[in-house]
């Protein structure tokens, strides 16, 4: 047992919470993720901005972003820094998205101030700067893979559409743009996948029930 986790146990007991109020959910590398974690990610929407799908239990979808945030930090030892100045903007920008009703309100479902969330935020900073830095190099696309791309699927989709497609050279660099953010996005996951393979990570999602 780490030291972090003694540390939670014990707090956890002389402050007398229940385990439905905040418990552990995970260990990552020795990295604690609470409940409260958990449900603070959720609530503001602090998971990956892709992870929605119908019927999910948010809260899985936040955990799931937060063990990847865990493993990927626990390598990228060189990604160790937010200033108060960034972490301030990207409170202020969350204020905004939510607006201020709705941010006040579920601020006060935790009994939070706005300055609790810096910590989650800033590990969503670091997160997206480490992979930034990882897949910083231009990914080659063909112009091969452009074509058969405009041919198979782009010129087919516009016919469906009832348009006419724009010719090959207007919409190349389109294409282009679009296939490497594909593959950049596809490299991506199967490097934190293989990270999550090889990561110490214990669920204990009885938490969650």
């Amino acid at each position: 047992m780490t030291k972090r986790i003694m540390l939670f146990t014990l707090l956890a007991a002389a402050a007398g919470l229940a385990q439905t109020v905040n418990c552990l959910v995970a260990v990552i590398n020795g990295e604690i993720i609470t409940l409260l974690d958990v449900q603070v990610t959720a609530e503001f929407g602090l998971g990956h901005a892709a992870a929605v799908e119908a019927g999910a239990d948010p809260r899985l979808l936040a955990l799931d972003a937060l063990i990847d945030r865990k493993v990927v930090l626990d390598l990228a030892r060189e990604v160790r820094r937010v200033d108060g100045d960034e972490l301030a903007a990207a409170v202020t920008d969350l204020r905004l998205t939510l607006g201020e009703e709705d941010f006040a309100a579920k601020l006060g479902k935790f009994g939070l101030l706005a300055k609790d969330l810096e910590p989650y935020l800033e590990e969503r900073i670091l997160y997206d700067r480490a992979l930034a830095l990882r897949f910083s190099q231009t990914i080659p696309v063909s112009l091969t893979e452009v074509e058969r791309h405009y041919r198979d699927i782009y010129a087919p989709e516009q016919t469906r559409r009832g348009l006419v497609p724009e010719p090959l050279e207007r919409v190349a660099d389109v294409i282009e743009s679009k296939l490497r953010d594909e593959r950049r996005t596809q490299q991506t996951a199967d490097w934190v996948r293989d990270l999550r393979q090889r990561a110490d990570i214990q669920l204990k999602k009885d938490c969650l029930k």
